[in-house]
């Protein structure tokens, strides 16, 4: 029997899952993020491949048995020179047929089960696919951090820091985010945030982003402030899923969309206002059935010309017993 190799490159952690081709778990393994631009095509070859090869030597089979790999990389599809590279440098890891494609497309295959709707990735950075049902896609946001990725971590943590200056200078009345700041980060006065973002922030987007779990301990507190902060994030990942419906003309249907990544993690806070604005446009928000790994996994078998329900059902059993989909 052969096998599928699924990768999900993304900017927190990289994730690899070997099944056989019934959907039945063999290995899976979870190194660093790999962002291409932050690290450069080099370091983000080098963490993939050497990934890769760990859980092939893990799961105790031979690079011959694998029939299909599909690798979703975050940025891929969005620097030519990166696409060309990694896919030259990794398609001669294994002898298998591979597939290249960004992270997104194997959460919309995982979350909607291969099939059309809207699929939204909220984590460190955040990017929206969709599908049709003639198999067209579109994406928006996710452009790059410094001007895009609007309802991210790395947007919220942004925000963060914004929320606090503007409670420094009265701007907006000061509120438990603004105490616990300067509690949790040891500020003398309200100025020391402008070293603190210089020395252990800038240009550092997993650190950025990280800023949003104090947000969310806001949130829980009873803050205002943070959860209307939670609640423009919601609206600017709304606007993506209008903007990828508009382009694949999905306005006039009940067009399901579905969703992964650690900001959805916030509960409530997110899922509520996102929920709203979503039935306000006509759209339907679905739990995700299977995660972005799952998802790869679909993938490798429907370009392996294979039928996936019994796969479904395994991948689903083996991630209720993980827990967590996002």
């Amino acid at each position: 029997m052969g096998y599928y190799l699924s990768v999900d490159g993304g900017g927190s952690k990289t994730a690899y899952l070997i099944t056989d081709q019934l959907g039945k778990v063999l290995c899976s393994y979870v190194t660093q993020g790999c962002t291409f631009s932050v690290m450069g095509k080099e370091m983000v070859c080098k963490i993939l491949s050497e990934g890769a090869e760990a859980i092939v030597q893990m799961a105790g089979i031979s690079p011959d048995d694998l029939v299909y790999a599909v690798w979703g990389i975050s940025c891929f599809g969005e620097y030519e020179e990166m696409d060309r590279y990694l896919s030259a440098k990794l398609a001669k890891l294994f002898p298998c047929m591979a597939y290249f494609c960004n992270d997104v497309e194997i959460g919309l295959a995982g979350s909607l089960l291969l099939h059309f709707g809207i699929h939204v990735v909220a984590g460190t950075g955040a990017i929206v696919m969709g599908r049709d049902q003639k198999g067209r896609t579109a994406r928006s946001n996710g452009w790059h951090e410094d001007f895009s990725d609007e309802g991210s971590g790395y947007w919220l943590g942004l925000g963060t820091l914004s929320l606090f200056a503007k409670q420094a200078d009265l701007r907006e009345e000061r509120s438990f985010l603004y105490e616990q700041m300067r509690k949790q980060y040891g500020f003398l006065s309200d100025m020391d945030i402008i070293c603190f973002y210089q020395e252990k922030l800038r240009g550092k987007r997993k650190e950025t982003a990280a800023l949003q779990e104090l947000l969310l301990k806001a949130a829980k507190s009873g803050d205002e402030s943070a959860a209307r902060l939670y609640e423009s994030a919601a609206a600017e990942l709304a606007q993506s899923v209008k903007g990828v419906a508009r382009q694949l003309g999905l306005m006039e249907e009940k067009t399901p969309v579905s969703y992964c990544g650690g900001i959805f993690r916030c509960g409530a806070f997110i899922l509520d206002p996102f929920s709203k604005y979503l039935r306000q446009m006509g759209f339907v928000l679905r739990p995700p059935r299977l995660s972005p790994l799952g998802g790869g996994i679909l993938l490798a078998a429907e370009k392996s010309g294979q039928q996936t329900d019994e796969m479904v059902t395994n991948l689903s059993q083996y991630e209720q017993g993980l827990g967590s989909l996002l």
